[in-house]
């Protein structure tokens, strides 16, 4: 029977194939014993890296718990420096607000005193213009009581008893002469004390009508008003020792664009009223020269920051034709003056100075807050 190698398929002697096949089955038997150590070697290797995991993980756990009481020690030592630091940064905040507390009270104090001396030149001005308009008028009066005077004494010798009331005439004239004179000083300090009160648009809300109409009677409490209701105009009528001596019709507009309709509708309310004087009194601005106060159409446009100032020296000089007893056309021809010096630029300089010495006051002031606040903020955000 032929012998094969089982490795090659060879036939070969029984001798040989017996030798091979020894050799073989020791390999397989070696083979055997180093798997069967592989085995115990791949179980031991699972054994160990349990017990290594088991390990890492107590290991880690006790790392843990030391690191979390580590990091909970640091935590309490950083919440008490926070703590200090956010203490320091409230004192350092409170010093701060004081100090520029303490700057902008002195900033507003010194503003304060600055617009009043403005005032102050502004009201002397007007002080002026007003005392030389009222000896302007009487010098003219005088002149025209002299002329009177030469045609009574030319009549004297005549009607003696007219003579004699004649020249008292002349004397209770030149005596209230005297109190124009006295009432247009009386009329500057009021107009002082007025503006020294800080009285601007702001505070007074004279866009608003009976805010206005409140103001009015305030102002002139002797007066007499009528209000018309919602939308409607507000009738003065200026009194004098219990006699209705001129009227003054206001239209408010509050809007954001100026509108021509408002001058008519001024004018119609005037017409209507017999009035003396119409204003227009509102916070728009027309596209160009204007800067708060004009004429036109006779109707007298103004903002309300000059609002009172302007109606008390209209008034006096209601008051001051009043007493002159002039005729209806004179008396129209000398309201119709007044609108004429009032467009002057003396006088339209003067009261466009009040409306904005008032005006940029406050703005200056509520700029001045408004930064810092916004520098408070941004510090307080940075903390």
């Amino acid at each position: 029977m032929s012998q094969y190698c089982p490795l090659c398929e060879q036939e070969v002697s029984k001798a040989l194939y017996e030798k091979i096949t020894g050799i073989w089955k020791e390999k397989e038997k070696h083979l055997a014993v180093l798997k069967k150590k592989e085995k115990q070697l791949e179980q031991r290797e699972k054994k160990l890296l349990k017990q290594h995991k088991d390990e890492k993980k107590e290991i880690l756990a006790k790392e843990r718990e030391k690191s979390e009481k580590e990091l909970q020690k640091q935590k309490i030592i950083a919440e008490r420096a926070i703590k200090r630091e956010k203490q320091s940064i409230k004192n350092e905040i409170k010093l701060i607000e004081k100090k520029y507390d303490k700057k902008l009270l002195s900033s507003i104090d010194r503003i304060k005193k600055e617009e009043k001396a403005n005032q102050r030149k502004i009201t002397q001005g007007l002080k002026t213009q007003i005392e030389l308009s009222a000896r302007k008028s009487i010098d003219k009066e005088r002149k025209k009581l002299a002329k009177e005077i030469g045609q009574m004494e030319k009549r004297e010798r005549i009607i003696n008893d007219r003579n004699g009331k004649l020249n008292k005439q002349f004397i209770s004239l030149q005596a209230k002469s005297k109190k124009e004179l006295e009432a247009s000083e009386k009329q500057c300090k009021r107009l002082q004390e007025q503006l020294e009160k800080n009285q601007t648009p702001q505070m007074l809300g004279l866009l608003e009508e009976k805010t206005f109409l409140g103001k009015l009677k305030k102002e002139f409490p002797g007066d007499k008003f009528e209000h018309t209701g919602k939308g409607g105009d507000i009738v003065h009528s200026v009194m004098d020792r219990g006699n209705n001596i001129g009227i003054i019709v206001y239209e408010l507009k509050r809007v954001a664009k100026f509108n021509n309709k408002h001058i008519t509708q001024t004018l119609l309310a005037k017409q209507q009223r017999n009035a003396d004087y119409g204003l227009l009194v509102t916070n728009a601005k027309r596209p160009k020269d204007d800067f708060g106060f004009l004429v036109e159409k006779k109707v007298i446009i103004i903002h309300p920051a000059g609002t009172l100032a302007l109606v008390s020296i209209l008034r006096d000089q209601l008051i001051s034709l009043s007493k002159l007893k002039l005729s209806v056309g004179k008396r129209k021809q000398a309201i119709e003056g007044v609108l004429e010096y009032i467009q002057s630029p003396k006088f339209k300089n003067s009261i466009q100075s009040i409306i904005m010495d008032t005006e940029e006051l406050y703005s200056h002031l509520e700029k001045e807050v408004k930064v810092h606040l916004k520098e408070w903020e941004f510090r307080l955000s940075k903390y």
